[in-house]
C-alpha cells in the first residue's frame, strides 16, 4: 500500500512537467529604455581668419589687409563656441566668437606713437527646421539674428599732441540660411552652410559661406576642417564697417 501511494504522488507531481514538455518556453524579452527625443551638440572651434576691408569712425577710417599670420602676431585673446539642441525636426543653435587684437608702434622717423586696440564679438541665435533627412544626408533651413559688437581704440601721440579716437558699436542683423550634411561612409562626411542677412535693417548686407570635411571618431565625437567666409557691410552715424573675414575653420563636435 505504501508503494502505491509513493507511485501515485510521483505521477501527480510529474504530470505538469509532462504536459509542458511539448511546449516552447518563451524567454523573457529585455527591452532597452527609450532614448531621449532630444539631441545636443557642443562645438568649440578655431577660426584662423584673415581680414580685408575698411572700418572706423568718420574721418578716421582704416584700410585693413591682414593675413592670419599678421593677426596672430597681434592677437591677445580668442575664443569660439557653438551649441545646438534638437527635438524631432526642430532645433536651435547658439554661436559665439570673440577676438581681441592690439598693437603699438611708431610712424617712420619715430616721431609719432600709435596704439591700436580692437575687440570683436559675434553672437548668433538661429531656429532650425529639418526639411529632409535620410541615412546619408540631411538638409536644414534656419532663420535667426546675428549680433555684432565692435570696440576700436586708437591713440596717436607725439609732437606735443595726443589724439585719442574711440568707437564702440553694437548692431543686430536678421539672417536666413541653409545647411546640410552628406555622409560619404560611416566615418567621413561633407558639411556646408550659407546665409544672407542685414537687408538694410542694420547692415546693408551680410553673408556667410562655410564648407567642411568631417570625420567621426566615435558616435559622440567628430572633427571637421574647412573654410569659412564672412562679409558685412555696415554704415551708421559716420561709422563704417565694410569688412570680409575668411580663413581655415577647425571644429570639434561633442554629441549626446
Amino acid at each position: 500500500m505504501k508503494h502505491h501511494t509513493i507511485t501515485l504522488a510521483a505521477a501527480i507531481c510529474a504530470a505538469p512537467l509532462l504536459a509542458s514538455a511539448g511546449q516552447t518556453v518563451e524567454e523573457p524579452v529585455i527591452t532597452a529604455p527609450p532614448s531621449s527625443p532630444w539631441e545636443f551638440r557642443i562645438t568649440p572651434y578655431g577660426w584662423l581668419t584673415a581680414i580685408d576691408g575698411t572700418t572706423g569712425p568718420d574721418g578716421f577710417t582704416t584700410d585693413l589687409d591682414a593675413s592670419f599670420s599678421d593677426i596672430a602676431d597681434v592677437l591677445k585673446m580668442a575664443a569660439a563656441l557653438q551649441m545646438e539642441a534638437r527635438y524631432d525636426r526642430w532645433g536651435f543653435l547658439i554661436d559665439g566668437f570673440y577676438a581681441n587684437l592690439g598693437q603699438s608702434g611708431q610712424t617712420p622717423g619715430g616721431r609719432v606713437n600709435v596704439d591700436v586696440d580692437f575687440k570683436q564679438f559675434l553672437g548668433e541665435f538661429d531656429i532650425l527646421y529639418r526639411v529632409c533627412e535620410s541615412q546619408n544626408h540631411f538638409v536644414d533651413v534656419y532663420a535667426g539674428v546675428r549680433y555684432n559688437h565692435l570696440e576700436l581704440d586708437l591713440d596717436i601721440s607725439g609732437q606735443e599732441q595726443n589724439l585719442p579716437v574711440s568707437a564702440d558699436k553694437d548692431w543686430a542683423d536678421p539672417i536666413v540660411g541653409l545647411r546640410g550634411q552628406w555622409n560619404i561612409n560611416d566615418q567621413w562626411y561633407l558639411a556646408g552652410k550659407g546665409d544672407i542677412g542685414g537687408f538694410g535693417v542694420s547692415s546693408d548686407f551680410t553673408w556667410e559661406l562655410q564648407a567642411t570635411v568631417g570625420y567621426n571618431f566615435t558616435p559622440c565625437f567628430s572633427t571637421e576642417i574647412g573654410y569659412r567666409y564672412f562679409d558685412t557691410d555696415y554704415d551708421d552715424g559716420g561709422f563704417t564697417y565694410d569688412v570680409a573675414q575668411a580663413g581655415l575653420l577647425l571644429n570639434f563636435n561633442f554629441k549626446f
